[in-house]
This record gives structure tokens, sequence and C-alpha cells, in this order.
């Protein structure tokens, strides 16, 4: 299934108040990450949730800054790991995909049983310096979005409200995905963080996405505040899409770093080897002879393995 035009991030702020709001709708990018992975509702919607909550970690500071987000818990689906960028690309993968089931609730269903109760958040920023910055907190909830917003305020000590809800079918296809940040400058507070939180505890966002999603980021911020907020003030859009960057030359890297034991064993044994992209499942196979100039590459050596 194609990816649609309208799956978009749109960033803004609160007219006259130190506060940032970022939109995303991401049906698209969800769908298309829960088609690659084959996965449950469960995994559909951890990794709907996990790709919003990654793209809207991703427009914090320059367009080129990535991220990696890590949500690992202890439960079924075993951790979802997401790559994002701050021009609108992102990937995932959730380590048992079909695994874990959703718990009844309102005003949405519980990832809590599917995530666990217990394990950690993870966020990895490049913004393109020489060090990178990382901060871990430990997980409360077990619903994604929830343990993201709490991350930025512990470790980030920045005041954050963040939703996302994604709504998948029996089969694991998406229906619907969008989220939503609201954020206060560094070092400021505002009660209209706190109240745009108390919003989407009441299930604002959620209701909106389980009725169909309107066709813009900006229409979906008038859909969930209603001008609650105030005025927002549109800054930029981009588009969103899922995106992997990986190739058949980085998985013959990725074979390179195994070494000359390991290759020669992979071409006396088997003959061929296989590599499987975690975020996109892409399937790379080399026979023995690619094997072999691999081999020779990585050692220098001239003959084949002995």
């Amino acid at each position: 299934m194609s990816q649609r035009e309208e799956d978009e991030i749109v960033r803004g702020v609160l007219a006259d108040l130190p506060v940032r709001v970022v939109a995303a709708v991401t049906t698209s990018v969800a769908r298309e990450a829960a088609r690659r992975h084959q996965a449950g509702t469960a995994g559909a919607i951890a990794l709907g949730r996990g790709l919003t909550a990654g793209l809207l970690l991703a427009t914090l500071t320059k367009d080129d800054e990535r991220v990696t987000l890590q949500v690992l818990g202890n439960g079924p689906l075993g951790g979802i790991t997401v790559d994002a960028n701050g021009a609108g690309t992102a990937r995932a993968y959730v380590k048992h995909p079909e695994a874990g089931a959703l718990l009844p609730g309102a005003p949405r269903p519980s990832l809590a049983a599917a995530i666990g109760g217990s394990g950690v958040v993870s966020v990895i920023r490049d913004v393109g310096l020489r060090e990178n910055f990382s901060g871990t907190t430990a997980i409360g909830s077990g619903e994604i979005d929830e343990d993201v917003e709490r991350y930025l305020t512990e470790s980030e000590q920045i005041e954050s409200a963040l939703a996302c809800d994604t709504t998948a079918g029996d089969d694991g296809g998406v229906v619907a995905s969008a989220g939503i940040l609201v954020q206060a400058l560094p070092g400021e507070a505002s009660i209209e963080v706190a109240l745009a939180r108390g919003l989407f505890v009441d299930g604002a966002l959620a209701r909106v996405v389980a009725a169909g999603l309107p066709p813009s980021g900006e229409d979906l911020l008038r859909a969930v505040f209603g001008g609650r907020l105030g005025e927002i003030r549109v800054l930029d859009r981009r588009p969103a899409r899922f995106f992997c960057p990986c190739s058949r030359e980085r998985a013959g890297v990725s074979l390179a770093m195994l070494g000359d034991a390991d290759l020669s064993a992979m071409i006396l044994d088997d003959g061929k080897a296989e590599v499987i992209c975690n975020f996109c499942r892409a399937r790379y196979t080399f026979d023995d002879a690619e094997l072999e100039r691999i081999r020779r590459r990585t050692t220098g050596t001239p003959g084949p393995p002995s």
C-alpha cells in the first residue's frame, strides 16, 4: 500500500507565550511499519505510538537532528526501537511484533501488558556535534507516550505534554495514527502545558483519532484543543514518511565486521549468507563468491579459506 501525502509534521508556538506546539499525522508511516513487520494489533499500535513519539522528539532542535528512541520493557513485545530525524523520516521495529495483547480501557486500549511495567526509556540525540546527548528513565506506566513524556520532564527537565494514539484492526492494519507535543521552553513553567496534559489524559486526542483524523496537522490541533490553548501560530510544516537507509552495500559492511573466521565458516559450511534489516525487513543475500570477496577485502589475504 502506498503512503499517503497527508502524513505531515506541523510546528508552531502559542501566540506571545514561550510554548511550542507540534502535531504529527503519521497514519501511513505507522501503516508501512506494521505491514513490513507483519505486526499483530498490539505490535502495530506500539509501532504507531513509538514512531509518532520519535518524530515529535526529532523536532526539538535543528532539521538535521536524529533521534533514537527505545522503550525496552519486560512485556511480550520485547521493546521497540525508533530511528527518526528532523526532516520527517522514521523507521522502527518491535522485537516480537506478533506478541502481546491490548487491554480494554478508556479513553483508549492499554499497551501496558504488552510493553511491560519494568524497563527503561532511552533517548539518544545526534545534533551534528562531536558528542551525542543521551538520557534514560525507568518505564512508569508501560504506555509509550506517557513514558516518553515522563522522560522529557525528568531527564531533559522540560515541562511537556505528549500524546500519541494509533488505532488498528484485528489483523494489525493501521487505521489512523497521530500525536501532539506541547512543551514549555527550557526553564519555563506553563499552565498551557498542564492544560494540554489534562486534555490528553481525558482522551481529547484519542477520541479524534478514533473518530477519523482531520486532513492536516493544523486541523488536528483545532480538533483536539478547540482554541482552549489560545492562538497557535504555525511556523512550518513538512511531510512525514517511513524511510530506511539500509542497502546492499551497508549489509556487506556488516558482514565484513564479522572477521575472517566467521566469514570463512559461512563460505565453507553454508556457501551463502543473508542479512535482514531489523527496521524494514529488507533481505540481502550474498553467495560464496561475494563472501570471499568481502573476506579478502577485510583480511587482505589473496587466497580462498582453507
